[in-house]
């Protein structure tokens, strides 16, 4: 990162068509994908696909790609929209900015190993699939997922703080006018408190809070670890999984690729992959040391950070376009709890709970020892008429016989 560029990052990027497509296309991305997030939740909550242990995984999935829309994405828009550093405004934010982006990024993509394992386990050991992968378990891996995930996050707490800075303003006209002029800039520029003292040289002195880093050795290591944890390890262990799983289901022979539940958490994946390689590289990038010793290398830098972390964003919005596509249970399922919501008629209301699910597994359900016993007891012939068996036909048999006389 350049030392000597004092400029900021809305400052370096103002004007440029990466900045105008970042302020148009992020708001629509934020609306869509939320909206996505939450019709995706209702359809794994409310219909016959709750059923599937697997929709845990895929409704913890979408509430972690909201959160990450709604927080860290929309703080960062607002930033460039309104030119405003908000971290500068708030301790609060300044040092959660970064926690929040690191906890629930990292919470996606292990939610999204995990939903890859489980595909993995289903096509390989199909047997073992429904014992693995309960509900039960699932849903404590995943409180587990955002608990290692937060703890792995704090680091970023203790880092950063509010600093105060000092800037000396050099006025070089006497014009009341040009003053004020250049005390609205410096205001605008800072946005925070600030407090004018006399120095012993005579000159004018400006303290402002800044959100500082306390250990950039330390910040840059750490965020290094970050983004592999983040994302690199992610990134390995989804691809390996795939891959085993498209080569399975290429010798398998894919069929009904229209309502396997397979090749859409598959397809899935695939987009993680796609769009969270390309940060990956900026990161990469970012760690070059600048070769300029002005402001042009950080500026090629953050223009490819915000067109990388653009296509990270889709990635947070695109799973419910993906499901819709890719399965036709899905869809069937979408259709008729939109049904239930706009048209509130008795025959739409019984339609959704009175049609048999593709995927009704009734071998989770719960069989107790009572009643194995009674369902035993139930195959027993039936005894009649002092003891005599009634064959088939419904007759008994002779009173002679060895049968009768048992």
């Amino acid at each position: 990162m350049t030392a000597t560029c004092t400029l900021k990052e809305y400052e370096l990027l103002d004007g440029t068509s990466t900045q105008k497509l970042f302020i148009h296309v992020t708001p629509a991305i934020i609306g869509i994908g939320l909206l996505g997030n939450i019709l995706t939740m209702c359809v794994f909550i409310i219909t016959d696909l709750k059923r599937q242990s697997v929709s845990i995984l895929t409704i913890a999935l979408a509430i972690v790609d909201s959160l990450v829309l709604l927080i860290p994405v929309s703080l960062l828009w607002l930033e460039t929209l309104l030119k405003r550093e908000l971290t500068d405004a708030s301790p609060f934010w300044c040092r959660t900015h970064g926690f929040f982006d690191l906890t629930f990024t990292c919470c996606s993509s292990w939610l999204m190993v995990c939903i890859a394992f489980e595909r993995f386990c289903a096509v390989w050991l199909p047997h073992h699939n429904k014992v693995l992968f309960t509900h039960r378990k699932i849903f404590f891996l995943v409180l587990s997922i955002l608990f290692i995930s937060t703890m792995l996050s704090t680091w970023f707490i203790f880092v950063v703080k509010m600093v105060t800075k000092t800037r000396t303003p050099n006025f070089t006209y006497t014009s009341s006018s040009i003053f004020r002029s250049s005390l609205k800039n410096i205001t605008e520029s800072f946005h925070f408190w600030q407090s004018w003292q006399p120095l012993s040289d005579n000159s004018t002195s400006l303290y402002y809070a800044k959100c500082g880093v306390n250990n950039d050795s330390l910040y840059d290591s750490m965020g290094m670890v970050s983004v592999v944890i983040n994302y690199f390890l992610p990134f390995l262990f989804v691809f390996l999984l795939n891959s085993t799983v498209i080569y399975r289901l290429c010798r398998r022979g894919i069929v009904e690729l229209t309502s396997s539940i397979t090749v859409t958490l598959t397809l899935v994946c695939l987009v993680h992959l796609l769009c969270t390689l390309p940060f990956q590289c900026w990161w990469i990038y970012y760690e070059v040391p600048d070769q300029t010793g002005d402001c042009s290398w950080l500026k090629k830098k953050l223009t490819w950070r915000t067109i990388t972390f653009t296509i990270r964003n889709i990635n947070y919005m695109a799973n419910f376009f993906l499901y819709s596509c890719s399965s036709k249970l899905f869809r069937d399922e979408l259709k008729g709890l939109i049904l239930l919501c706009l048209l509130p008629h008795e025959k739409y209301q019984s339609y959704h709970y009175r049609r048999q699910s593709l995927y009704d597994n009734m071998q989770q359900q719960n069989v107790s020892l009572i009643r194995l016993i009674m369902r035993r007891l139930s195959r027993t012939p039936d005894y009649t008429n002092g003891g005599v068996i009634v064959n088939p036909i419904g007759m008994a048999e002779h009173e002679n016989g060895p049968v009768a006389n048992l």
